[in-house]
């Protein structure tokens, strides 16, 4: 339960003052000047001089997902063959006979640079037992012959809609699998049956799980929580949205399980009908239930660059007339939008091209047409390109720009190429517009997108004030470093209409408070430069590295 916690001897994050801070009942009481401090009333926390913040807000995640990968091998730092061969070798080890080989966050120059895994490159690396790497995206994946077997894709390619099983010359698959379709088949012969997709993608479970499954699923979520609290985390945004994720976490929010806040969105796909959207539509609209809230739909509007799938204005470089294809029809698109918005939701759309930016704009725009302006402050989230003429309309439709900076190619352990290849030079400058999109006036909101990603808040924000140009003539998109803090913390918020609740440390604002131990000025350098030694969330202590606390 919330108690009076008075931290005393610390910093302010933003502004480097000396601060004190009283939290009782869940709520900031008093945060200022040490010299105007009231007399001691509840536990007392030495920060010994540490850097006090509130609590980072990760705007895009998958707890479900990542909750999943914890116990999956991350090849997110491996780039060359020999590495790939030993991690895989003694991961393999680790795993009972007959399991199927789990890897995550692999870069497409997992073998080396210039190459692209196959199967036949991944027989020789495991040949005897099933292999399954995803790609850092979670857009691609990357099976052996065994796991192609197994999953009876060597003897039958389903014709899929919006993903595809890549095949050789001769017409048998070569081993990558382009989006959750055609990775599903495979993922069912995992260890967790393919559960880290429950919910990407608005997938549901076949079947009722049995209480056991639930408990097993229940825990996957708790772990994954207990996690972002480790790194600071106080709020997740997380987008693995359906109807088996909102009864689960509904449950334990009843039973006060949530640590920190959670944001579920419901997700809707192409292919839902339209008694599915509206069962959707009405359980967004559902009530919060203490550290649970509803009220938002996510939809995928297209793929990523590295598998040609991003929907662009213009062509992919050597690739005449090839721009990919929205995934959603632009009149059964703007449908959703108006009959989510007339309910008083709102939506948040992947786009990574500057062509599904366009065409959510299109949407958005629509809606308003329809229903009459408000402040709806949809998203949209990652925006890897934009095409210039589009920045005046974001910014007058109040959208919100959901941004994660660990995704610009170089950053965060993502090699340059072959994304900056894809994306064509003549674009460079059209990508990740964090600096542009701020001077325009519109808000930002940080987050990782984990675990496509790592999790921690302060190695995302290393990323984005360590981010370089690609070439001279790029414009320099970083942000300072208030404004970097500030989009992890009230410009999470914002978005979710609580920019008066949380976000800041302020008296009458939630108690969702962390400290930060060494020198955050130098993550510009090094994501190491500080970590998170102290949590609370509703003014509850969730994670402590201090003494006696």
């Amino acid at each position: 339960m919330p108690q009076t916690i008075d931290i005393l001897n610390a910093r302010d994050l933003l502004t480097g003052r000396p601060m004190a801070l009283r939290l009782r009942d869940g709520q900031i009481e008093y945060a200022g000047d040490p010299t105007d401090w009231p007399a001691p009333k509840g536990q007392r926390i030495d920060a010994a001089g540490g850097w006090l913040s509130a609590g980072f807000c990760d705007s895009h995640l998958h707890l479900f997902w990542g909750g999943v990968t914890l116990n999956q091998l991350n090849l997110l730092d491996v780039h060359d063959r020999d590495s790939a061969a030993r991690a895989i070798t003694a991961f393999a080890a680790t795993r009972p006979e007959g399991e199927v080989i789990c890897a995550y966050s692999a870069n497409y120059d997992l073998l080396g640079p210039g190459t692209r895994p196959d199967r036949r490159a991944l027989d020789t690396l495991l040949p005897d037992r099933p292999l399954l790497i995803r790609a850092v995206d979670g857009h691609a994946a990357w099976a052996n012959t065994v796991a192609l077997r197994l999953a009876g894709l060597m003897d039958h390619v389903p014709a899929l809609r919006g993903a595809e099983v890549v095949l050789d010359a001769d017409g048998r698959p070569n081993g990558e699998l382009r989006e959750g379709a055609a990775i599903e088949p495979v993922t069912r012969l995992t260890a967790n049956a393919g559960r880290e997709l429950l919910g990407i993608g608005g997938v549901e479970p076949e079947t009722p799980p049995d209480p056991d499954q639930r408990a097993r699923d229940k825990a996957t979520l708790a772990t994954a929580m207990a996690t972002c609290a480790a790194f600071g985390i106080t709020t997740a945004v997380n987008m693995d949205g359906n109807l088996y994720q909102a009864d689960l976490l509904t449950e334990m929010a009843q039973a006060g399980e949530l640590p920190i806040r959670v944001v579920l969105p419901m997700t809707l796909a192409p292919d839902h009908d339209d008694a599915r959207i509206d069962r959707l539509i009405a359980a967004a609209g559902r009530a919060p239930v203490g550290k649970l809230s509803f009220g938002w739909i996510k939809m995928f509007m297209d793929g990523v660059f590295d598998t040609w799938t991003a929907f662009r204005t213009d062509d992919y470089p050597g690739r005449p007339g090839v721009r990919s294809a929205p995934l959603f029809a632009p009149p059964r698109f703007a449908e959703i939008c108006r009959k989510a918005d007339a309910a008083g939701l709102q939506i948040e759309v992947h786009c990574v091209g500057d062509g599904a930016v366009r065409a959510t704009l299109d949407g958005y725009a629509a809606a308003r047409a329809a229903n009459g302006p408000r402040d709806a402050r949809h998203r949209i989230e990652h925006i890897d390109m934009l095409h210039p003429d589009d920045l005046a309309r974001i910014k007058a439709l109040g959208v919100v720009a959901s941004m994660q900076p660990v995704h610009p190619p170089g950053s965060s352990g993502l090699p340059l190429e072959p994304t900056i290849s894809i994306m064509g030079r003549h674009r460079w400058a059209d990508t990740f517009p964090w600096a542009a999109l701020a001077a325009a006036g519109v808000p930002l909101a940080f987050g990782t997108d984990w675990p496509t990603a790592p999790l921690s808040p302060l190695n995302a924000i290393h990323a984005a004030l360590s981010r370089q140009p690609w070439a001279a003539e790029m414009p320099d998109q970083r942000l300072p470093f208030a404004e970097v803090i500030a989009a992890y913390t009230r410009g999470g918020a914002y978005p979710l209409f609580e920019e008066t609740r949380r976000g800041t440390l302020a008296p009458g604002q939630a108690a969702d408070v962390i400290l930060l131990e060494g020198d955050p000025q130098a993550l510009a350098t090094a994501p190491e430069a500080c970590r998170v030694v102290l949590t609370l969330c509703d003014g509850v202590i969730l994670h402590t590295e201090l003494p006696q606390c």
